[in-house]
């Protein structure tokens, strides 16, 4: 081998390695690899070893900064998304635990004004709080849940948003989560008195501090936000077996509810 050769291989080597070292995953293509296989791998102990790589890949990637403005166009397999104010952005996913059950699993990250990171985990305790409809609580009592929508309320002075998740929770029953959080001290606070609704033995027993949504997995109901009315939208559910206590044969109706923002809480106001 020449000289000249010997030189250009080790040149090229040099800047391979150089640039894979200083690459930034700002679409989050890694970080998809390790999410697909968090969420398809059959063999539960490469689900959690793929879920540990994800979360020191995501944390390495959003210690770059100004990482609160990376797009993350690639990275499909978990939720990832921002408040419309950009006040926060919330990664959160969810990992099979193989009992037929779920594990949420989920991080805020808040803007700061010299672009250095400041990332704030969420820690699940769902599966330790007997009845999670119940109670306001702060990041280290997290009821999990992967989230798809944040709706901001401006009241009495500050700023709530209410969270829309889901929880695949068991192998017959789903839920559906509406949540408002505030932040004090830019610390999360979970749940309040926001809601408002008459008694049904299909909505958690008011009063509530958020609302739970259950019922039979793969039925497709819905929670969701309607901007052109400014409500949320919720499947109203009926029972396949004509009992509504039973949880895993709970399905929407055909008919919707609508809750509507009034002095200060999520009101029920009418179906349709």
């Amino acid at each position: 081998m020449s000289k000249y050769l010997s030189i250009f291989i080790l040149f090229v080597s040099f800047s391979v390695c150089s640039t894979a070292q200083n690459y930034i995953d700002i679409q989050g293509t890694r970080l998809e690899q390790l999410a697909i296989q968090i969420q398809e791998d059959t063999i539960i102990q490469d689900r959690f070893k793929a879920d540990s790589l994800f979360t020191k890949a995501l944390v390495n990637t959003l210690k770059n900064n100004n990482s609160f403005n990376f797009s993350f166009d690639s990275l499909h397999s978990i939720k990832h998304i921002i408040s419309p104010d950009r006040k926060f952005k919330i990664f959160s996913w969810q990992i099979d635990i193989g009992d037929g059950t779920y594990r949420q699993r989920a991080a805020i990250q808040l803007p700061t004004v010299n672009g250095q990171l400041k990332l704030l985990p969420l820690f699940d305790q769902s599966d330790f709080i007997l009845n999670i409809a119940v109670g306001i609580y702060d990041r280290q009592h997290w009821i999990g849940a992967i989230y798809y929508d944040i709706i901001p309320i401006q009241f009495q002075g500050e700023t709530l948003y209410t969270l829309l998740g889901y929880d695949e929770y068991t192998n017959g029953i789903s839920r559906k989560i509406m949540e408002v959080i505030k932040f004090n001290n830019d610390e999360p606070v979970f749940g309040g008195d926001y809601f408002s609704y008459p008694k049904d033995p299909c909505f958690p027993l008011a009063p509530a501090d958020r609302f739970v949504y259950q019922y039979k997995k793969g039925s497709n109901a819905i929670i969701k936000y309607d901007t052109t009315t400014k409500s949320i939208v919720v499947s109203e559910l009926t029972s396949t077996e004509k009992d509504l206590k039973n949880l895993s044969t709970l399905v929407p109706s055909g008919n919707e509810l609508h809750f509507n923002w009034m002095n200060g809480k999520w009101t029920l106001v009418q179906k349709k």
